[in-house]
């Protein structure tokens, strides 16, 4: 009954956030241009704010974890090799192969994950995966690109890339986070205060939007590619590489890391980034629509089982 109701603590909220989200929508609260524009100032201020304060408040020479980052890092990678391998032997359409690849790997790592990070985790554990975005967004970034291009036929620009990794706020608050607190550069209260108050309330908010955003999503003529995606996203790709890491020695903290970056839904920055890249947009809407409300039970069996068996707490 312990590890049932942890489980249910961490992903209530998750599904309640949502749920209001798609009652404003639905009541007329907030149209959808309403909903982009407020998920933009969260995307852009609250969140970095909320992950800067995470990293800059903790002890990071004991929250940093080089060998858990070199093994997320690389299975990132690995996961997006061979789902891209696997998918082109079905002969699919390569825009569709595409979008289901990005659909399949990448992540909402940081608003599902760092949630549930903090559910989970002690300060320093929430430090150390709030960290962990400065190496996984990036990558995320750049396989994206290199998928699409490759996908059709374009030369990846390699300057405008790195530009657009430097510029994203979420990579740079990790960043500066770091180099802040390893610096032991002070702000004063005054103005760190209100600052973190305001980055507190980026995950509440962030999923209201979402639930308003996918409440207007609809699901028709892709349910086998659906299926396909959302079985690899919530729950193959997290049995494979959350046992990979119990083999490696996680446990704890560092369990629920690579459990936050695997288990989390599609990204919902892969819909934007499949239009504008000659992908399947509303394909890959849909399967964020699809992997964000079936994650809110695949993680429930996730933390459920992993806590019974005692790795995580």
């Amino acid at each position: 009954m312990e590890y049932f109701m942890l489980a249910v603590s961490v992903v209530l909220p998750l599904f309640v956030y949502m749920l209001v989200g798609v009652l404003i929508k639905h009541l007329g609260i907030l149209g959808e241009e309403n909903l982009k524009a407020v998920n933009r100032m969260i995307f852009n201020i609250m969140i970095p704010l909320a992950l800067f304060f995470s990293v800059y408040r903790a002890d990071l020479k004991s929250a940093v974890k080089p060998g858990l980052y070199v093994y997320v890092w690389v299975s990132v990678i690995a996961v997006f090799g061979l789902v891209w391998v696997f998918l082109r032997r079905c002969r699919l359409d390569g825009a569709v192969t595409a979008t289901m690849v990005q659909g399949m790997f990448r992540s909402n790592f940081v608003l599902f994950g760092v949630t549930i990070a903090a559910s989970l985790c002690d300060e320093r554990g929430v430090a150390s995966i709030a960290a962990l975005s400065a190496i996984v967004v990036p990558t995320f970034n750049i396989l994206t690109v290199i998928l699409f291009e490759t996908a059709r036929g374009g030369k990846v620009p390699v300057r405008k890339l790195l530009i657009g990794i430097f510029m994203n706020p979420l990579v740079g608050a990790g960043v500066l986070g770091i180099a802040v607190g390893l610096l032991e550069i002070r702000i004063p209260e005054l103005v760190a205060e209100p600052l973190e108050k305001l980055g507190e309330a980026a995950t509440p908010l962030a999923l209201v939007v979402l639930g308003g955003l996918l409440s207007a999503k609809s699901i028709s003529g892709h349910r086998y590619h659906l299926a396909v995606a959302a079985l690899a996203k919530l729950v193959v790709i997290p049995f494979v590489t959350v046992c990979l890491g119990i083999l490696a020695g996680f446990r704890g903290n560092d369990l629920v890391a690579v459990l936050a970056v695997f288990a989390s839904p599609t990204a919902v920055a892969s819909t934007p980034m499949a239009q504008a890249m000659g992908g399947d947009g509303k394909l890959a809407g849909e399967i964020v629509a699809v992997t964000s409300v079936g994650c809110i039970l695949t993680m429930f069996l996730w933390v459920f089982v992993l806590a019974g068996v005692g790795y995580i707490a």
